[in-house]
């Protein structure tokens, strides 16, 4: 219990502090939301990938296991998403937004205090192995999903070609394969700018919610909350059972992969267009529920 009170503290209650001051800044002063959300996208999220690619130390076993489990477990919701998605007869911008909502969780500033928390380091640096993998996949499928909303396959496919993400991911990879020495007055600013996108996007989220309706679409985005914090979860237990995955390696991943929805899939739906106010109904609210499901997950497993 005295755990459990430590995460809403820690965890909980600072991502409100920073919403909070997004909603108001939002509520008192104009802000250009799409041109913060390509910030984020075009610098934030190119430092974080090299930043982190370059100095990570899992092994390329474990590294390939963590890979094949969010691989799997992504192909598998995004079919359950896509069979959700045609019952609630939803248009192709809202189901873009519906299948970002669910695919991507919110795995490092919720995700990474309740694991230290939980099991300390060991479980944070497998942690930052499944980050990686979201970002890949996100950088590429979750692009194509958000670009697919307002375009043909053949331009999302092009938008995918255009993320810098991509390419700074395959440097940071170089980088560390090929064990290069980067200069500290070099990575060090990189790094500063890469640990700040969390706090970034939290405080965007903030200033989108504060013109979001959330009655609008809460029956869709409560399907898309159990899908992420409950139906994520079970499919997690299923999976790394059949990996024969154990010990932290386990609950870290079953963790990550019941976490809230990802702030990120904010920034993608605004910078295509894609039906922002359900993917922030359902950040919001799966945000509030996580108290209770990760609660119940960190009990079971």
């Amino acid at each position: 219990m005295d755990t459990l009170s430590a995460i809403f503290i820690r965890v909980i209650l600072p991502v409100f502090v920073m919403i909070g001051v997004g909603y108001l800044a939002a509520r008192f002063l104009p802000f250009d939301l799409k041109t913060l959300s390509r910030f984020g996208l075009y610098i934030l999220v190119p430092c974080l990938m090299f930043t982190a690619m370059a100095r990570t130390t899992i092994t390329a076993v474990e590294f390939g296991q963590i890979l094949g489990f969010f691989l799997i477990t992504t192909i598998i919701l995004s079919m359950v998403g896509a069979v959700v998605a045609r019952v609630l007869r939803l248009d192709t911008t809202a189901t873009s937004s519906f299948q970002l909502s669910i695919l991507f969780t919110n795995c490092v500033n919720v995700g990474f205090p309740v694991l230290m928390l939980a099991y300390g380091q060991a479980a944070v640096d497998r942690a930052l192995v499944y980050t990686i993998a979201m970002q890949i996949v996100l950088q590429t499928y979750g692009v194509y999903i958000a670009a697919s909303g307002k375009a043909t396959i053949r331009d999302a496919l092009k938008r995918v070609a255009q993320m810098p993400g991509m390419y700074a991911m395959v440097l940071g990879i170089g980088v560390n394969a090929l064990a290069i020495q980067i200069p500290a007055t070099l990575f060090d600013p990189l790094k500063l700018i890469a640990d700040s996108m969390v706090p970034f996007l939290l405080v965007v989220l903030g200033m989108q919610l504060a013109s979001v309706s959330v009655r609008g679409n809460l029956r869709v985005a409560s399907m898309a909350t159990i899908l992420r914090l409950v139906v994520a979860g079970v499919i997690s237990i299923l999976v790394t059972n059949a990996m024969g995955l154990q010990g932290v390696t386990r609950q870290t991943l079953i963790l990550e992969n019941s976490m809230p929805t990802a702030i990120f899939g904010v920034a993608l739906a605004q910078e295509f267009d894609t039906a922002v106010d359900l993917i922030t109904t359902v950040i919001f609210i799966s945000t509030l529920a996580s108290m209770f499901t990760l609660t119940l997950w960190l009990a079971a497993i």
